[in-house]
């Protein structure tokens, strides 16, 4: 699109219910029609409301697209071994030309995640420092090897100082979710010159009560209208693109947008968003 790239995510929570198979394909489509930089899917292992297979996700977004990225956002990484990460990954990254953006977190506020596959939630910050310099290791040694020397770029989430300090010693970015215009820019100012991303749950054309109601449902737990107002990007066309500048401004260099709507609203948004990175990138 611009000097500063635009994603969406097109795999997430299916908080009114599972779509037909198709609707993946033509989120797909519709994200590289309308020009999106990045394509995103979540990860859970056990959640509350029905979820795609992240690397099903991907590798179908793979299959109907040619230049738009492909990133995980994120993967849960202490909840899996690094040797498996490394072979779907690698594979996902030869298959697709070198689009492959590997997102990785702690996770830890859905401790069922943990539960499932019998893994200690206090080791999560522990297991994923660990899982990510063996990925360094791993990735090269994969065959088929990954397109992108040395394996797909590691982006940090999480908004917490250690997991920005993750990402300066560790990762090649940071992707941090739930921050002010103003906190994003200190953790950018720490990072030395790694990627600063950034995700924006979003509703454009909507109001803070619907995205508060939304988000409520999907996260299970009461969102405030403060937080609405705070860390999401909601209103009207030119309001969402004054917000989303706001993280221009603080230094985001690649914006990701997770749509604050059911999957029959997503068609929709996902052109309305293309508008707004249009705008917020002048």
């Amino acid at each position: 699109m611009t000097a500063v790239a635009f994603g969406v995510q097109g795999s997430g929570p299916l908080v009114g219910g599972a779509p037909a198979p198709e609707h993946y394909r033509r989120i797909a489509e519709a994200a590289e029609a309308a020009g999106f930089d990045s394509l995103w899917a979540g990860d859970h292992i056990a959640f509350h409301h029905p979820l795609l297979d992240i690397t099903v996700a991907l590798a179908t977004f793979a299959a109907v697209t040619e230049r738009i990225r492909l990133g995980a956002g994120v993967l849960l990484l202490p909840l899996r071994a690094p040797a498996l990460v490394a072979r779907e990954f690698a594979s996902l990254d030869y298959l697709s030309r070198g689009r492959v953006i590997l997102g990785v977190g702690v996770g830890g506020e859905h401790p069922a995640d943990f539960e499932a596959v019998g893994v200690p939630i206090r080791e999560r910050g522990a297991r994923t420092n660990e899982s990510m310099r063996s990925l360094r290791e791993l990735f090269p040694s994969q065959a088929p090897a990954p397109a992108q020397p040395g394996g797909p770029p590691l982006w940090v989430g999480g908004r917490s100082e250690a997991a920005i300090r993750r990402a300066g010693r560790l990762g090649d970015g940071w992707m941090p979710i739930w921050v002010s215009p103003e906190r994003f820019a200190e953790g950018v100012a720490q990072l030395e010159g790694k990627t600063a991303a950034v995700v924006l749950p979003a509703l454009i054309g909507g109001t803070t009560e619907e995205a508060r109601l939304y988000l409520s449902r999907r996260y299970a737990t009461e969102f405030s209208s403060h937080a609405v107002d705070r860390y999401c990007v909601v209103g009207s066309p030119a309001e969402c693109a004054e917000r989303t500048a706001a993280y221009v401004e603080a230094g985001a260099q690649h914006i990701v947008f997770h749509p604050a709507i059911e999957p029959g609203g997503l068609h929709e948004q996902v052109e309305r968003l293309a508008e707004v990175a249009h705008a917020a990138a002048r």
